[in-house]
């Protein structure tokens, strides 16, 4: 395996913003019901509300918004994970506009951490994964895909992000399947064998089975029959493998985001996971500029990305200073 080169994590961080911005205004509805309202969507749209809840083409949601802030903690903290810097920062979107894409659960446990400034929810069985939480895992496979592999270390990494507002063990599985998935991505290994080797990887349960029957099922198939097949609701046993269908069955980009953003459903979750995937395995450079250029908080994700590289070299034992030679490190400027 090769490590990821930033422009991958370029890449998957810029593509996971796209495919949620692009799928955004067509979360909730039927495929019928998005050919209906926007023909197929390959550029942004707004999404259909007014007043304070309206939303700019090219905004991404909270899956991207909550990737971000893990990234932020991990750059800050020379890539390690720490709760409470990444806690803090979420309590801080709940508080603002952003609160409006957020799962209800997740409000709930952010109001929750605001009082307490507690951000480890106990663990516990019971309960559904969501494919919002699930995305949690992308920078945790971008982490994981510079240096020696350590698969504990992964699982715990995917654990710890997932546990800043959700304590069920099928979340965290979840969002370790996306991680490992990105890994994959990020390595160069085939996108033939990303489905297989996650589910092994799970090794068992709802998510893995999913997994194991996506494997088998996309050889000569559209892709939009096999994104039907799998299911396109928000849990994550139909999200990650939808996703994982698009990014695996179309080679190119911008075939596989907007595969996965017109089949209707959880078009923002699938479309973030998506563009993750894709953006991880061709780089930034595999992303058209139209997409990049319409982005709202492009500039802030460009920025963020190289830093979050180095970052991940500095873990990986390959870097000893985050600083550049010719100055202090530049404030990250505010999101728009």
């Amino acid at each position: 395996m090769s490590d990821a080169t930033e422009n991958q994590f370029l890449g998957a961080l810029l593509g996971m913003a796209i495919g949620d911005a692009l799928g955004a205004p067509g979360s909730g509805m039927t495929r019928e019901q998005i050919a209906a309202r926007f023909g197929t969507i390959d550029r942004y749209q707004s999404a259909p509300s007014t007043g304070d809840d309206a939303s700019h083409p090219g905004e991404f949601t909270d899956e991207s918004e909550f990737a971000l802030c893990i990234v932020e903690s991990m750059t800050a903290n020379r890539g390690r994970f720490d709760p409470e810097t990444a806690g803090v920062r979420l309590v801080h979107l709940a508080a603002g506009p952003s609160r409006r894409w957020m799962h209800p659960a997740t409000t709930a446990a952010l109001d929750a951490a605001a009082d307490s400034l507690e951000f480890e929810v106990p663990l516990h069985e019971d309960g559904e994964a969501t494919g919002d939480v699930a995305a949690r895992g992308v920078p945790i496979g971008l982490l994981h895909a510079v240096g020696r592999f350590d698969p504990d270390r992964l699982r715990a990494d995917a654990e710890a992000v997932v546990r800043l507002t959700h304590g069920e063990r099928a979340a965290i599985n979840a969002a370790t399947s996306v991680a490992f998935a990105v890994r994959l991505a990020a390595t160069g290994q085939p996108r033939a064998a990303w489905a297989r080797e996650t589910a092994e990887f799970l090794g068992a349960g709802q998510l893995a089975e999913r997994l194991h029957d996506l494997d088998g099922s996309l050889d000569g198939q559209p892709v939009a029959d096999v994104i039907a097949r799998t299911g396109t609701g928000l849990a994550a046993v139909e999200s990650v493998p939808a996703a994982l269908a698009a990014a695996m069955r179309a080679p190119v980009f911008e075939d596989a985001v907007f595969a996965a953003v017109n089949a209707g459903g959880a078009a923002d979750t699938i479309g973030a996971l998506t563009g993750a995937l894709a953006g991880a395995a061709n780089g930034a450079s595999g992303i058209p500029q139209d997409l990049i250029d319409g982005l709202e908080g492009r500039i802030y994700v460009s920025l963020a990305a190289p830093w979050f590289h180095k970052a991940a070299r500095q873990r990986a034992g390959q870097l000893i200073d985050l600083r550049p030679r010719h100055g202090p490190r530049p404030d990250m400027p505010p999101r728009q």
